[in-house]
């Protein structure tokens, strides 16, 4: 390995926008859960309304979370494994 090259793989503005939308779905799974826990909406005013809300934020929170752990997870394996050009720098894959 060059002395010039961190051992670390480049972080792409593609994991990046992977990493949001994780974030993204821990919100939703956490407003899900938090109306089964307490019947209620109490982070967003209003939402869930209803159980059959509530469980949906919380499938769609880990789908999103799921989908977006392993795409990150692409990401940084094609950073480590093509050296300075991650698998793709300008959009989702």
């Amino acid at each position: 390995m060059p002395a010039d090259r961190s051992p670390l793989p480049r972080l792409t503005p593609a994991f990046w926008g992977w990493a949001l939308l994780d974030m993204i779905g821990v919100l939703i799974l956490a407003v899900g859960a938090a109306w089964l826990i307490e019947g209620r909406a109490s982070i967003v005013s209003g939402f869930p309304a209803n159980a059959v809300h509530a469980w949906s934020s919380v499938c769609i929170g880990i789908a999103l979370v799921f989908v977006s752990a392993v795409k990150m997870l692409v990401e940084v394996l094609h950073a480590a494994s093509r050296g300075n050009k991650a698998a793709n720098d300008s959009s989702f894959s």
